[in-house]
């Protein structure tokens, strides 16, 4: 009986013990996984650092897409005015200096549009930052 009471004994101990050695995998498991995440979050706040400074290679990149918004805006009030002189059989006659007008004020309108929301990305941009 004592010797099947000590067997027991010692089986309880050893799954103490492998419950103690799984305990502290996990909680080393866990600290790993901590230290992931805060060393991710760091990276990402340098990265988020790193683009707001000043880089010329950004303000060309903006500058370019503020030129494909103006071109593509105008191109398209063109043809959009083109279009409906045609099909309305020349009934609603546009002349070429006032669809070129009327465009240059839609590619103004469409970029006027865009720098505000590019202004208005980078405030939420910095409001997070701080």
């Amino acid at each position: 009986m004592n010797s099947k009471n000590l067997k027991n004994t010692e089986q309880n101990n050893i799954k103490i013990n492998n419950n103690e050695l799984n305990n502290a995998e996990m909680a080393d498991a866990k600290q790993r996984a901590i230290d992931i995440i805060k060393t991710e979050s760091e990276e990402a706040a340098y990265r988020r650092a790193k683009e707001n400074e000043f880089n010329p290679l950004n303000l060309l990149k903006d500058i370019m897409g503020l030129v494909f918004v103006a071109g593509i805006a105008f191109g398209w009030m063109i043809l959009m005015l083109l279009i409906l002189s045609f099909v309305s059989l020349s009934y609603l006659h546009f002349n070429i200096d006032s669809m070129i007008n009327v465009s240059v004020v839609f590619a103004v309108i469409c970029s006027a549009i865009y720098i505000f929301s590019k202004v208005r990305k980078s405030i939420v941009n910095r409001n997070k930052m701080s």
